[in-house]
């Protein structure tokens, strides 16, 4: 008998998704894309999705205002580097308060909600 995928699975997935996404809309035709904060450029593999406001806050850890990529050592090593986040942020014309205001939104979510946003995501053509 097969069995059921849990909500937590279709969370991980839909990181994997959303990640390559996020990395493909910002990279070149080359496949090399630009880290957010310090500009180094590098293939998409080797980038990361970068969260502005930290993904542990469910309401905007999907949110592609919230999300570019990142280098591992801005991303990780440099916590994200969020001064300088917010500063790219406010010069794409981004409202970086209501951004962060709507990181206290409740938001649950089902394993359908999921299961929507992983297709949607893997249907979109950067």
């Amino acid at each position: 008998m097969k069995k059921d995928k849990t909500t937590a699975w279709y969370k991980k997935e839909l990181d994997r998704i959303f990640s390559l996404y996020i990395r493909n809309k910002y990279a070149d035709s080359n496949g090399y894309v630009k880290c957010y904060t310090c500009s180094v450029s590098k293939p998409i593999k080797e980038m990361q999705n970068g969260h502005w406001i930290p993904r542990n806050n469910l309401a905007t850890r999907f949110s592609e205002e919230n999300c570019r990529p990142q280098c591992v050592g801005c991303n990780m090593f440099n916590k994200g580097r969020p001064d300088v986040f917010a500063v790219n942020l406010i010069k794409e014309g981004i409202d970086i308060v209501e951004l962060q205001q709507s990181r206290y939104k409740i938001f649950k979510v089902s394993s359908e909600w999921y299961k929507q946003k992983i297709e949607f995501y893997k249907s979109v053509d950067n």
